[in-house]
């Protein structure tokens, strides 16, 4: 029997990958097993654990494959918020929101990452990751937010953190409510809709 190369096995790796974050997403962690994984990507059993260890190797492994779209946005954002940060604001809430919209990947990722009801097990060896990837998001958001007060386009007592708080609970709850429906309905239109009546209520100066 030939021996695989590199570039075999790494295609095999990234096959498994792909596929265990698409049950993960479908069945649930708890109900995807290591050989469905195995079998629905077409490899053996021994194949899947010659390149992960366990069930939470391979989440792990998962979450440090894939990228969400908050700091592809952010970066692009970043040059706009000096000319102006709220209109830059809105560019990176709907650019989140349109790249979820076009990326079934991301959809995976963010539901069997980010909306788990209750703890799950094998997620334990990446949970520091997930809390620190949501202060992430924060701290984006109170970038473009701090910018706003310095432009004066909201009060200057405005407490950034909570603004960015009550922003990022939008988001992650417009996100939640169109994963869990499994919706047709057009997520940036949506997200504009309500982003436009965040800004009507942000304290203005």
């Amino acid at each position: 029997m030939a021996r695989r190369t590199r570039e075999e096995a790494e295609q095999t790796r990234q096959a498994l990958l792909s596929t265990a974050l698409k049950l993960f997403s479908q069945q649930g962690i708890a109900a995807t097993t290591l050989k469905q994984v195995a079998q629905e990507a077409g490899v053996t059993h021994g194949a899947l654990y010659w390149h992960f260890r366990n069930r939470a190797d391979l989440l792990q492994q998962i979450h440090h494959e894939f990228m969400l779209p908050f700091e592809s946005q952010f970066l692009e954002q970043r040059q706009a918020v000096q000319q102006d940060a709220l209109a830059a604001l809105e560019l990176y809430f709907l650019g989140v929101l349109g790249e979820f919209r076009r990326n079934a990947q991301a959809q995976q990722l963010y539901r069997v990452f980010y909306l788990q009801p209750t703890p799950v097990p094998d997620l334990a060896s990446v949970q520091a990751d997930i809390d620190g990837n949501r202060q992430l998001w924060l701290e984006q958001l109170k970038f473009f937010l701090k910018q706003a007060r310095k432009q004066k386009q909201i009060r200057k007592k405005t407490v950034p953190v909570e603004l960015a708080d009550a922003i990022q609970r939008v988001l992650d709850g417009l996100l939640a409510h169109w994963l869990c429906q499994a919706s047709d309905v057009d997520l940036r239109a949506q997200g504009k809709t309500l982003f436009g009546l965040i800004r009507d209520g942000l304290p203005q100066k």
